[in-house]
């Protein structure tokens, strides 16, 4: 018979390779906002921190049973808390709304992409190790821009376009000390930065080529990410009516992403061009280098936050009855350098709050109220800075985690749909372009007693 240890690295690796072919889909973006760093970075959380607001390092599933075990990457310390096997999946669509004052306009895009994939999966129980690993996409680089104007009685058409971004496959492990939990991610960032600049003559009475300047950067590099939670209780309550505890607790959490150095290779080119219907055809070429070596520096970021939430026990277990939460993070962005060269970025920080509730999971009645339901909202200043003015960066969330199959027995199904509706805008009055989005995700939480020893075939 199959070892389950087999059995499982098979679907695990399954999983992921099915992630990673979602991971590379082509998503309908088109931002001028991701011309700057290495484009517009994701909020890069699961579907459950998504609908709080952001929260992730003071915030943790897979301790009580009603809230289900999804994997929060934020924060590496929470796999400590892994009682079963978990697939995780999010998927997200968005749409976003530009809107240009001078010259006046608007423009509108729709696109889907996968969110994130990854597993994770007890080591000890007892001496509260976990681990996970997956990937996800990190940033999207997607623009078509034109812009036209007279040149010497000629009109020119001057296109610039980008495409690629950057993506991170990680692994990483956590472990308890009673009230104390520490943990690291670590692992590649890699990804492709390909940039263009088209030029094009309209003359009636003279014919031109078009020119075509190209750079095509690929890059990758190591990344660590530490983390840890403490929490504490303040207070218990018995009720010997109902032979329910309920216990408050505090938890703070703080996580890091240290700076790293991502190695990068460089090809360029510079040609003229004529179109076809089979495509470009190149007439001259002017320039090709390829193979021109550099570094890209990417900063440091920070978060810290903390969390009271209440827990009730009685003989069906442990619950999660509510909790509140807050949590501040900076990404140093003003030392950002690609190929020693800075871009139109500014040092970002955000300030996020968010609240969780699920009204009644004691008495397993009502499928309803052993639904968890989420509430979050964040104000900030966006790392792109354009026009010199900086991007205030705000919005709010919604949510819910939805029980699936056995929502009224947790004895070994804990498989749940985690939702997310986000909306927020990036921008004021003082910018010349503003943009507004909403994001649905769907996070999926397959986890279970997969595999059980059978006493009798």
């Amino acid at each position: 018979m199959r070892s389950v240890s087999t059995t499982l690295i098979r679907l695990s690796l399954s999983f992921l390779v099915t992630g990673f072919t979602l991971l590379n889909a082509n998503a309908q973006e088109n931002s001028p906002f991701t011309r700057y760093g290495l484009g517009d970075f994701y909020n890069g959380s699961n579907a459950i921190t998504r609908a709080l607001g952001g929260l992730g390092a003071a915030y943790s599933d897979g301790t009580n049973n009603n809230v289900g075990q999804a994997i929060n990457f934020m924060n590496p310390a929470t796999y400590s808390n892994f009682f079963m096997v978990s697939y995780d999946l999010g998927l997200t669509f968005d749409t976003r709304n530009l809107r240009s004052e001078n010259p006046a306009g608007k423009f509108r895009s729709n696109y889907f992409y996968p969110s994130y994939v990854g597993v994770g999966l007890p080591i000890n129980r007892v001496k509260g190790i976990g681990m996970a690993f997956g990937i996800r996409p990190l940033s999207r680089i997607s623009y078509s821009i034109v812009s036209r104007e007279r040149v010497a009685g000629d009109s020119l058409a001057t296109i610039y376009e980008g495409s690629g971004g950057l993506n991170q496959a990680y692994v990483g492990i956590g472990k308890k000390w009673k009230n104390l939990s520490i943990g690291f991610n670590t692992g590649m960032n890699f990804g492709r930065r390909e940039i263009g600049t088209k030029k094009i003559f309209i003359n009636d009475s003279t014919f031109f080529f078009q020119s075509n300047s190209s750079t095509l950067t690929s890059f990758s590099g190591m990344f660590f990410n530490p983390g840890f939670q403490y929490e504490f209780s303040v207070g218990k309550k018995v009720n010997e009516q109902t032979k329910t505890t309920s216990n408050y607790l505090i938890r703070i959490g703080g996580s890091a992403t240290l700076s790293q150095s991502l190695s990068a290779s460089q090809d360029q080119k510079r040609e003229t061009y004529t179109e076809s219907q089979a495509g470009d055809i190149t007439i001259d070429t002017i320039s090709i280098k390829n193979g021109i070596k550099g570094n890209i520096q990417m900063p440091s970021t920070y978060a810290a936050g903390i969390t009271l939430h209440k827990t009730a026990s009685n003989n069906r277990g442990t619950f999660e009855m509510w909790s509140v939460g807050a949590e501040y993070t900076a990404t140093q962005w003003n030392k950002y350098r690609f190929y020693n060269q800075a871009d139109q970025l500014v040092n970002s920080w955000q300030l996020k709050i968010g609240a969780q509730l699920c009204p009644d999971p004691l008495t397993g009645r009502s499928y309803w109220s052993n639904v968890n339901y989420r509430i979050g909202a964040f104000i900030g200043k966006d790392y792109v800075d354009p026009d010199g003015n900086g991007l205030k960066h705000v919005g709010f969330s919604v949510g819910a985690g939805l029980p699936i199959k056995k929502w009224n027995n947790y004895d070994r199904q804990f498989t749940v749909l985690n939702t997310a509706l986000q909306f927020g805008k990036r921008g004021s009055g003082v910018n010349n372009i503003t943009e507004s989005y909403v994001q649905f995700t769907l996070g999926i939480s397959l986890t279970d007693v997969w595999f059980q020893k059978r006493r009798y075939d």
